[in-house]
């Protein structure tokens, strides 16, 4: 029998099984399980472990809540996705369990805060699709709001990309980059958001527009597929 707590945790977790999840308890953001090994190891914290139910000890490793972003900074460097899990009611008047809720996945393409990021180079999120020759590659810089899309000949692909030095790349699940290509991170991200129909429809949405004629996309299906792909990633990581 595990305790509520403990449940809680884990639904949160089965939704989030790619991200290193800081789960908040009092004043403090704690992992729990492979997480916790995972967060003891890179940011070189105590790994204890807790009593979450008869019988069960699960691994634990804590941040103070006062110091996340100095920890998120390493673990956004080191190339980890982390789930913010927050006390979305208040301890004091909820009756049992305090409610809480994933509210921001920060990922190494997707960093707004300054103190997570170096203001010396731009930090871009880059997304690419393969079919046959050919390549759709699309990126952006959030913080500057610099967008651009291309279709290239898969050749071409690897010297973008070392262009820009993207900090997380994009592909649809179950596809592989080239094997010329060498990247800090690859992230699997769902097929469908890179269908040319349904990114169509996500960019004119995120435009205001009725047709992307203006925006050059005519004739690249492969170009609307990832800049598609990038608009559904962030709208699902910033909440």
């Amino acid at each position: 029998m595990v305790t509520p707590v403990r449940r809680q945790y884990l639904d949160i977790k089965n939704s989030y099984p790619d991200a290193l999840v800081l789960f908040r308890l009092g004043d403090f953001y704690e992992a729990f399980d492979d997480d916790a090994k995972v967060a003891s190891r890179e940011l070189d914290i105590t790994l204890t472990s807790r009593s979450m139910g008869k019988g069960l000890r699960v691994p634990l490793a804590g941040v103070p809540a006062h110091s996340l972003d100095n920890y998120l900074f390493r673990l956004i460097k080191k190339g980890h996705k982390v789930a913010i899990c927050e006390q979305v009611s208040d301890p004091v008047t909820s009756k049992g369990l305090v409610d809480r809720e994933v509210v921001r996945v920060v990922t190494p393409g997707t960093v707004v805060e300054e103190s997570l990021l170096d203001q010396s180079v731009n930090n871009y999120l880059a997304a690419v699709v393969v079919r046959g020759g050919e390549a759709g590659l699309a990126y952006v810089d959030i913080t500057t709001s610099e967008f651009a899309t291309s279709q290239i000949p898969v050749d071409d692909l690897a010297l973008e990309l070392d262009r820009l030095g993207a900090s997380e790349v994009l592909v649809p699940e179950g596809h592989t980059l080239p094997s010329s290509v060498f990247v800090s991170l690859v992230t699997p991200f769902a097929e469908e958001h890179f269908r040319p129909v349904d990114a169509q429809i996500a960019l004119q949405e995120h435009f205001g527009v009725a047709t992307l004629e203006a925006y050059g996309c005519g004739g690249m299906p492969l170009a609307t597929g990832a800049a598609g792909a990038i608009v559904a990633y962030i709208r699902k990581t910033q909440k």
